[in-house]
């Protein structure tokens, strides 16, 4: 297990740097250019990126405190901001197959003591996200799909929709599946569904919360629209000149295709960002926008990485933790 760790880490490794050393190569000519595009900038749409990027964390922290409550699983909104900080860091800067979604449910599973309930808040949350960025990037084929020059890119949404529904209707599906199966498979595999067949109840029990999913899903479209707006200042600060409605489209798609195998999306999601954008803003600008998304994601970890050193992990032996404590 350790050696296939290894092998899948290393893996993502040669994609994410490879596909990023690749990318910087073929910018090698244009350095000067990016510099004199950040010398020359409107500072103060950098400093409007950055004051709408930064509080989308609370509402991502807030939106995980929500699908924990649906899980009878209550702790400080601090706990909740430092567990997505933290999710950050083990994203983007530790060399490990553990995610960040995988730490934050493994750090609340520890404080807490609800192990499948933890995991399973932090499964919908991830789902609630990629709802929104699908969504998104579907309002956004309706209102510019005429003008798109690939149809595979409204196939390629339209598909992923189609799986996510089915994924999601399975997931809040009334009939156990996964228990039905469990009951023909005895041994290891008998133990992996029977863990998997947990983890779908602890997710069904959001059937019966509506209210939560709901407002997950609109914080998810509230934040991924701050992260979209972001990107408009940044590209503002730039001098570029974008549509904002058609960022709506393109960077939902950047987002989709991050999920790649790499690190966190390294060197996948820059090479996204040229390949979307430089039509509209030029290939060294639209480049540079992707190193300034990328320093953002760095500052993030940093701040994750930090909090990560001074967070204690309590076990608790009940699934509720004082909220004023």
């Amino acid at each position: 297990m350790v050696n296939k760790n290894r092998l899948l880490f290393g893996l993502r490794f040669l994609i994410s740097f490879g596909l990023l050393s690749a990318l910087l190569w073929m910018m090698r000519n244009d350095i000067g250019n990016i510099v004199d595009i950040l010398r020359y900038s409107d500072k103060k749409f950098f400093i409007l990126a950055l004051c709408v990027s930064m509080p989308m964390t609370l509402l991502l922290a807030f939106r995980l405190k929500l699908l924990m409550l649906g899980q009878k699983i209550r702790l400080s909104m601090k706990d909740f901001i430092s567990l997505t900080y933290i999710g950050y860091f083990f994203n983007n800067f530790l060399p490990t197959a553990v995610g960040g979604d995988l730490a934050k449910a493994y750090y609340a599973s520890k404080r807490t003591g609800n192990k499948f309930g933890s995991y399973a808040a932090v499964l919908t949350d991830r789902l609630c996200g990629v709802i929104a960025i699908l969504f998104i990037a579907l309002i956004g084929i309706i209102f510019m799909g005429g003008k798109l020059k690939e149809d595979k890119i409204a196939w390629a949404v339209a598909g992923m929709s189609f799986i996510l529904i089915l994924l999601v209707t399975v997931l809040l599906s009334k009939k156990d599946l996964v228990g039905k199966i469990v009951v023909a498979r005895p041994g290891i595999l008998g133990n992996i569904l029977a863990k998997i067949s947990k983890l779908h109840t602890a997710i069904n029990l959001y059937r019966h919360s509506p209210r939560i999913l709901t407002m997950a899903v609109l914080i998810s479209l509230v934040s991924q629209s701050g992260a979209i707006l972001s990107v408009y200042f940044f590209i503002l600060f730039l001098g570029g000149d974008m549509h904002l409605v058609k960022l709506f489209l393109i960077i939902p798609l950047v987002w989709a295709i991050s999920m790649l195998p790499s690190l966190n999306g390294l060197g996948v999601r820059e090479g996204a960002f040229v390949y979307f954008l430089k039509a509209d803003l030029g290939t060294d600008t639209a480049f540079t926008i992707s190193l300034l998304w990328l320093s953002v994601i760095i500052l993030y970890s940093i701040i994750g990485g930090v909090i990560n050193l001074f967070y204690h992990v309590n076990i608790k032996n009940t699934g509720e933790v004082d909220d004023d404590r």
